[in-house]
This record gives C-alpha cells, structure tokens and sequence, in this order.
C-alpha cells in the first residue's frame, strides 16, 4: 500500500507540475519559451533573422517593436495595432505571412494572448564563464600536464637500442612476451623507404644498405631519406586525410549555374603541407599556420598564409539551403575538424547537448563555434596589386557581357514563345490529325500544316499527359477517347489557344505589377547581384535576390497551367511558383520554351548573328584571363566581431544564451578569460599548441603511421569513448621528447625509427600470437598493405615512367598520368574510382585512420586495368635488353622485390612464358590486324608488341581526330562496368580507350606487380 501511495502521489505531482507548465501566465517566461519561441523559431525565423527580409528581424522584442519598412510588428499589450497579428492572421491580402502557409488556430491565439499580456521576452544572459566541471572528471588521464616518466627496469639490458625500447620492453616482460628477432636488411630499408617517401628502394639502395656494416648503416638511410623531397609528399599526404582535404564541396554547384565549381587553387594548400613537412616546420607554428597564418607575424606571413587553406578548403555549404542551418553546419565542420584533428576530442557530440561522456558542454561547443562565426572566407592573391585589378576588370567586363547575352535569350526566348503561342490551334489540329482516328504520319502533318516537327511532337505528348494540376487539357482528352471529328477538333483547339492567350496576358499583367514590388524593395539604385563565393553569402536573398519578396501570382492551377506551357514540365511533387522563384531550373522544357541551339535555330539569322557576336566577343575577352592567377583559399577576420548564441537543441533558429569565445573549460585554468583579438583563431591555436593533448594526440598519429596501430588505436578521440593507451609512459615520453626537442617531426621520426621496436621482423610467434593477437605491445612488427598512393606509384616507380616533378596544379588521375597519387584530383563530389577501390577515406570529414578492405574488384584491378597492364608492358621493356630470359626474370624479381629469384621461381617464370600464354599471343599474330602495325623496336623478338603501349608518346601507334584532343581515360579503364569500358550504359559517348597490345612478358610482368609479396610491407 505504501509504495502505491507514493507512485499515486508520483503521478499527481507530475500531473500538477505538467499542468503549471500549460496553464503559464503570457506575462511569464515559461509562456514565451514553450508557446511563442518555437512558433517564431519554426515559420519566422529563416527569412526575418540575419535574412532581415523587409528590414524586419524577429529575434528580439527590441527589433519587433522597431519593425520594418511597414511599421512596428509588435506593439505590446495591443494585438489589433501590432502587424505581426495582421500578418498571420491574413486579414491584409498584401501581407500574409509565414510565406506560403498559415498558422494554426491555437498558435494564432497565444501569439495574441502574449501581445496582450505585455509581450514579454526574457532577457538572454550570457553563457557562464566555465563550466562545473567534478574533480573525477577532471581527473581522466587525457587532460593531465604532461609528465616525463621515469625509465623502466628491463631484464634484457642487451635488447634496447633506445628509451623507447625500455617501455615495449618492460609492457612485453610484464606480459611474459618477448621481442621477435630483427627484421632482414631488406625489409627494413624496403619498410624505411615506403614509410617515408612512399616509393620502394631502388635495387641499388639495398645493395648499398646490405653492404654498409657499420652500426650506422641504418641511421644513414633513416637521415637520407627525412632530407628527400619525397618524404613530405608522404607525410604531407598523411596529414591531408586529418585535414579533410578535397579539392570541391560534396556537391560543388555553382549558384552562377555555371556547373561545377571546384576551388582552382585548392593545391596550393597541399604543396604548403608537403612543403612545411620537408622544412620541418615545428609543430606549433604548423598548427598556428593552420588556424591563424594571416595573422602571424608580418615578416613570415608568405611561409604561413597558405596553411590557412585547413579552413578556407573546408566544405562549404552556403548556397545550400536557409542561411542559418548552412552556416551552422560550416561552423560544425570547422569545430570537428579542429578539435578531433589537434585535440582528441569528439566536441561536434556538444552541439545540441551537453557531450554525453566528456566534460564538454554546449557553452564550450559554441564558444569554439563562434571563433570560426567570425572567420569569413577570403581569397589572397598572390600576384601584384596591378596585375590583380586588371582582371578583376576583365572579369567584371565579362560578368556585364553574360548578362547582356543572358538578358537577349531571355528576350528571345520569351517573344519566340509569345509568337507560337498564336499557332496553337493550328498546332492541336496537327495533334488530332496524328493521334485521333485517321493516325496521319507526323512527318506528312507537318509538311501539310507547314510545323516545326519538334514543336508538334512536344503538343502530342503533352496534350495525350493526364495531370491533376489544372483541367484545361480535359476536353481535349476526352474528345481524343471517344474518337471526335475534325470540327469538334477545331474548336476545342480555338479553345484550348484562347486559354494559353489568355494565361499568357495574366502572366505578363502580373510580371509588370511585381516589377514594381521588386523595384520599392531596393535599396539603392542596382539591383544586386547574385552571390557567388561563401564570404558574399550573407543573407538568403545574396543567393537569390528577390526570392523572399511577396510577389502576386496567378491561383495554383493557372500558375501550373502557364508553367508546363511557357517554362518546364512539372512532376507531381513540383511547386510552381517555387521552382518560378528559382529561375524555372530543372526539368524539361515547357511546350513553348527554346533554349540554347534549340533557340538559336529558330530565330532567323539576324537574331542569331547577334547572339553568335557576343559569345565570341565573351570568348575572346575570357582568353585574357587564362592562365589565371593563383590565390589562396583563406579566411581572414569577420569586420565586426560578434558572439555567437547557442542553438538550443541545436537549431539554428532558435536561439538561445551567448556564448562568449575562449577555449573548451576542461583544458583551461580557472582565471582563464574569453578570446579578445579578433576572431580569437589565433588564441585558439595558442591555447592548442599549449596544451600536452594536442602533442600526444600529434606524436600518436606518428606512431601508428609507422607502427599500423596507434598507442591509443582512436587517433582522433582521446576522450572517455576513446581507447585507454597500451603503454601510457611510452605515450608521455613521446610527447615529452617531442616538446624537449622543438617539435621537430623529424627527430620524432628518428626517435621511432631508431628503435629495435621498428626495426623487428614481421615474422609470427605462437605464444605471443596467443596473448596478443592484435599485436599491441609490439612484439613484432605488423604487416601491412600499401596504401592506394603507394600501390599506384610503385607501380609507376617500378615501370620506370614515374614522374617526380613536384607541386602544381592537380590534375585526374588516368593511366596516362605519371605524377604521384597526390597529384591527382581529391573531389568530395564524386571521389576517384580507383581512390575508392582501395580504401581512401572521405575528403569530406576528418579521418583518423585508414581501413584495409580486401574484395574481388581489387584483384580484378590488378588483372585487368589498362593503367596496371600498360605499366607492366612498360617494366617488360626495363628488363628486355638483358642478355636472355633468366636474366630478365632475375632483374624482375631485382626491381619489385629487391631480391635475387630462387631457381624454382626462375623456373616457373620460364614455363609462364613457353605454355598457354605465349601460345595465345603467337595466334594473335597470325591474325589479320585492324590496322598497320606500330614501329619495331631493338631486342629480343619475344619482347615485341604490334601496337604501342598505352603510355607511347604520339605517333607512336595512338590516333586522334585532327584539332582534337582525346580526353583522357580514367584508372579504372578496362575493367567491365568502370571507367571507359565495357559495360558502361549511359552518359556521353566514352573517350578512346587506352591502346596497347599485351604481351607474354607484359603478362608475366604483370603477375608479379600483382602479388602480395609487391602489394605488402613487412
């Protein structure tokens, strides 16, 4: 009975507080909060916010009372002179809002009962200072000041060669484990090579490195290879997977409808990466690049300007949808970008609740969020002032023509349209004629009724289209279905003509009256103009101006009506006057509409004589502008600093408390004060290279790029979800080094690399196999499959044709482009085939690992590509002037695997080429070619190819229309279904796929790039 009592008792209370909660004053706050803030939030706030349409803001009570260009919104205690309550409730035909929509009844009501009772609107305070934050949770391992650990007693004194060697060694004793023995020297140097450059050793480099005895011999190579080029391409490139580098946003539409809209300069930022990797930029000043190179000092600022592309690269997705919910998700990208990649730490789960397990709140979320509100993207140029004006000039001479060129199809487009508008009985008649009952031949109506056969074909399957949208077409129809006669035809066509007249004059009416609405809301003098690049995107109507206006349009039906006759045909979902604001994009043209060539042809030779003159002229003046110069994408500070409020629950609209900017509460001392210079990114790298998480999350990702697993295997979540580290005092004695020696990266490397730890062989061991499968307390080393950069430029290295050129614009990957993998174009629109095939992660979203899938397409790659067979015809030909087949085979074996062949591999390289293969390829040169013969070339016969490689210079077999260049195929080419191959269904007509003739020796070659003894490190 007690217990029944009380959960009765449970029940009523909540009943009773439940019923407060609805029952509120409208003087109260709990009114406005939980009655009229989601009502603004969800109808008022994405047009009458930072949008400001009509100079209104509803936001605060200051600015309703303020109002727009119609008077004050609100005016408290007074519901009938406030016109917030005219506008919903849509007494005034001018001014019905939310747009497109009414409010319900009830929501109507409390926002009178609220005006009524004073129109109260809490104060908002400022987010407090610093979070509460327990001691325990102040107390996880991640957040401690850094510590120098003491070094470990081992029992194998002999064993270590340095300090890191202590704490593997003393983690393995404690688990009864043991070190295997010392990996070879060939698979050290072939480990050391890869891991630093990406590229295999040169055979004569391991014969140096197994020649060399002296204790040094591997210090040497270890020193040889941080001071290449190469090394930062490596480096460089295993940042940009943290960086979420990527070359477009993940849909890279450009609000100029230009297409697609990549960042042309994006590589600058990604030379800047390689570069300050060979430099060894030290860690805090490459992290402060990152954040706030614009702002570092003066006299360095051409070294760390170009870092700022960390930010200005990021996705963006101003033109993407409302304003508020856009700009909200570019400021999440930079929060997560930043705190995972520098930090550990999963910040991003804050934005719309307090972090579920770290002690991170939504106060610290958006403090870090406003940083980045107040960091607009911006573009340096780096060329001279006088050479900038200068396009900008061209260009703005350019913008001026396409908008004389865009205004005359317009023109032409619509008087086209008018005009055939007056043919349509004459067109219908046409229609009977081919789908009523005497089923003429379309090609004998329209010589009869002298047509345009294409605009009658548009009539037949528009009239004989059932829609539910407007009922004009119904007689029409349903004379069609019981047969009719050529009179009744007549007139329902007279009809039907009259009714498009009729729409079209409404229309014309309408467009003159909204010329005028659209003319009172200017501003100034000009229309403005569309924008086109984030910083310019301010508001929602900087993307499409004049979209939020209250236009006057025809009734729903008459609108459809006109929009499938004189715009686009509709489908069942499409809202007319939405897709009218938009400018009529997407879909099929309506009935009467020409664009483009269909335009053009129709016009008569002095219209287009006219058009054709300003396209050339546009054409000749955008010359002027190739190549273009080079400039960075940045950011730079916002004019006006301002703080950002917390969306509460995480919706933009709804906005909350400020939240001042200053670092996360966790990571900073109690007297700690908000950000004050400017947009605070340069404090906020400061407090980052400061703080020792930042150099364990650094030094970890350095250790598991050499070791496969991290000390803690969640590089970039460190937090209480995170992994524990394995060996917690190597973890701080890493960072402790790191920071003593200062935070070099390459003494990092040599600190590893020097290590009997890297230096061990990949060979198993069953006991330890048993306690520690996963192997992380390294007991030996992990064997591992080359990433998709060292897949494909080992193959190019071996086949001799890999260019080393460095830097530059980036370029598609293709079988005909020889650069590095990190050369090739990163799109997060559409990510590379062959990127995809193997394991690159998503350039939209920073990565802290990479995973190794092994599926069928990869092994069907190796066997099939045009790009592997044309490198291992290439690497047949490296091989071909050697005396005879054993010595070919054994220089094989020297180049891809930097060993001499045992003979019983020698032997099933000689039967590979005598069998079924070579059989294969004899036939083949029985049969008639398609075409001459390429040229022949020096060597043994069996080496020959009829054709060229697909890698021949021209004129070396390759064909090309004349004054044409042959677009390039893509890697994936000459596997079913990809690329430029069989299989592919739909699209424009492929490119000329890549030509060469296989060869037994190719084929051979090409085993061998394909085994796992090339494709694996130990």
């Amino acid at each position: 009975m007690p217990r029944m009592f009380l959960g009765a008792a449970c029940g009523v209370f909540v009943f009773l507080c439940t019923a407060a909660g609805q029952g509120s004053p409208a003087a109260s706050a709990e009114f406005f909060e939980n009655k009229i803030r989601p009502i603004l939030a969800n109808n008022c706030y994405g047009c009458h916010t930072d949008s400001n349409l009509g100079g209104l803001r509803l936001d605060s009570l200051e600015a309703m009372r303020k109002g727009g260009k119609r008077g004050p919104a609100v005016v408290p205690g007074e519901p009938a002179k406030s016109l917030l309550m005219t506008a919903v409730r849509h007494t005034d035909a001018g001014l019905k809002m939310p747009m497109g929509n009414k409010l319900k009844p009830e929501e109507i009501g409390a926002l009178e009962e609220w005006i009524k009772a004073g129109a109260v609107w809490p104060a908002v305070k400022a987010a407090a200072a610093k979070a509460v934050i327990p001691a325990e949770r102040r107390n996880f391992w991640s957040f401690q000041p850094l510590r120098e650990p003491q070094f470990p007693a081992v029992k194998d004194a002999r064993w270590p060669k340095t300090n890191i060697d202590r704490f593997v060694l003393a983690k393995l004793e404690k688990e009864g484990l043991k070190p295997v023995k010392a990996a070879s020297k060939r698979d050290l140097i072939r480990r050391a090579t890869l891991d630093l450059t990406g590229l295999p050793p040169t055979p004569e480099e391991i014969a140096a490195f197994e020649g060399d005895a002296s204790p040094k011999a591997f210090e040497t190579v270890v020193d040889r290879l941080l001071a290449s080029p190469h090394y930062g391409e490596r480096w460089g490139r295993i940042w940009l997977d943290v960086a979420r580098y990527g070359e477009d946003d993940y849909r890279s539409l450009d609000p100029m409808r230009r297409g697609y809209n990549p960042y042309p300069n994006a590589f600058l930022y990604r030379d800047w990466v390689v570069q300050a990797f060979n430099d060894d930029m030290p860690f805090d000043k490459f992290v402060k690049a990152q954040l706030a190179g614009d702002l570092m000092d003066e006299k360095e600022r051409h070294k760390t300007l170009a870092g700022t592309g960390f930010l200005g690269l990021g996705p963006w997705y101003y033109d993407n949808g409302a304003v508020e919910v856009t700009r909200a998700d570019e400021r999440h990208d930079r929060v997560d970008v930043v705190t995972r990649g520098f930090l550990g730490l999963t910040v991003g789960c804050a934005r719309c609740h307090d972090h579920k397990y770290d002690p991170i709140s939504t106060a610290d979320y958006y403090s870090l969020g406003g940083v980045f509100l107040n960091s607009v993207y911006h573009e340096y140029p780096q060329v001279p002032k006088s050479v900038l004006d200068k396009y900008k000039k061209i260009e703005d001479e350019i913008e001026k023509k396409q908008k004389i060129l865009a205004e005359m199809q317009k023109n032409f487009s619509a008087q086209l349209s008018q005009s055939l508008a007056f043919h349509t009985s004459n067109y219908l008649q046409g229609v009977w004629e081919v789908s009523g009952p005497q089923k003429k031949e379309m090609a004998t109506v329209v010589d009869a009724r002298k047509l345009d056969f294409e605009l009658l074909d548009r009539w037949v399957r528009y009239m004989a289209k059932p829609t539910d949208k407007y009922a004009y077409k119904e007689a029409w129809q349903a004379m069609l279905k019981k047969g009719g006669t050529a009179t009744e035809a007549k007139k329902l066509a007279e009809a039907f003509q009259a009714d498009v007249v009729r729409i079209m004059l409404a229309k014309e009416d309408l467009a003159e009256e909204n010329e005028i609405i659209t003319a009172k809301s200017l501003e100034g003098t000009k229309k403005k103009k569309r924008a086109n690049k984030p910083n310019e995107f301010i508001t929602n109507d900087d993307f499409c101006p004049g979209c939020g206006l209250q236009l006057k349009s025809m009734s729903e039906k008459d609108m459809s009506f006109w929009t499938e006759i004189f715009q686009r045909e509709l489908s069942d979902s499409d809202d007319p006057n939405a897709m009218m604001a938009m400018g009529g994009r997407m879909g099929k043209p309506g009935v009467l509409m020409f664009r483009n060539w269909g335009l053009e042809t129709r016009i008569g030779s002095e219209s287009q004589n006219m058009i054709a003159a300003v396209k050339k002229d546009i054409e000749e003046t955008r010359k002027k502008l190739e190549p273009y110069y080079p400039y960075v994408h940045g950011v730079r500070d916002a004019d006006k600093i301002t703080e950002l409020r917390i969306s509460v629950r995480g919706n933009p609209e709804n906005l909350g408390a400020e939240a001042p900017r200053r670092f996360l509460s966790i990571l900073s001392p109690e007297d700690a004060k908000p950000f004050s210079r400017g947009s605070g990114r340069l404090e906020l790298a400061e407090a980052i290279v400061n703080q020792p998480l930042s150099l364990r999350v650094f030094v970890n990702r350095l250790w598991k790029a050499h070791f496969e697993t991290g000390i803690v295997d969640t590089p970039s979540n460190f937090g209480m979800t995170g992994e524990k580290p394995t060996n917690p005092e190597l973890l701080e004695y890493l960072a402790a080094t790191f920071r003593k020696n200062g935070l070099s990266v390459k003494s990092l490397h040599r600190e590893m690399m020097l290590s009997a730890t890297y230096q061990l062989s990949a060979e198993n061991d069953a006991l330890a196999f048993d306690k520690d499968p996963a192997n992380r307390f390294y007991w030996r080393a992990n064997r591992k499959r080359m990433d998709a950069e060292q897949i494909r430029d080992s193959i190019l290295f071996a086949s001799g044709l890999l260019d080393k050129a460095q830097g530059g614009p980036s370029t598609e990957l293709a079988p005909s482009f020889k650069r590095r993998t990190l050369y090739g174009k990163v799109s997060r629109y559409k990510l590379d085939e062959y990127l995809q095939l193997w394991d690159f992660p998503s350039p939209s979203i920073s990565a802290e690992k990479r995973f190794t899938t092994t599926v069928p397409l990869q092994r069907l790659f190796l066997m099939n590509s045009d790009f592997v067979q044309s490198q291992a015809e290439a690497l047949a030909k490296r091989v071909a002037g050697e005396a005879d087949n054993r010595s070919r085979i054994r220089k094989l074996y020297q180049i891809l695997y930097g060993r001499t062949p045992l003979e019983t591999e020698i032997q099933a390289g000689l039967t590979y080429l005598s069998t079924e293969p070579m059989l294969e390829y004899e036939e083949g040169k029985k049969k008639k070619p398609e075409k001459p013969d390429g040229p022949q070339r020096k060597g043994d016969p069996s080496m020959l190819s009829k054709a060229a490689p697909a890698n021949a210079e021209p004129g070396e077999g390759q064909t090309a229309t004349a004054g044409e260049e042959a677009p390039a195929a893509p890697m994936m080419a000459g596997l079913f279904g990809f690329g430029f191959g069989e299989g592919r269904q739909q699209g424009p007509p492929p490119p000329p796929k890549v030509e060469y003739e296989p060869t037994a020796w190719g084929r051979y070659a090409k085993v061998l790039l394909s085994s796992s003894e090339f494709l694996f490190i130990n």
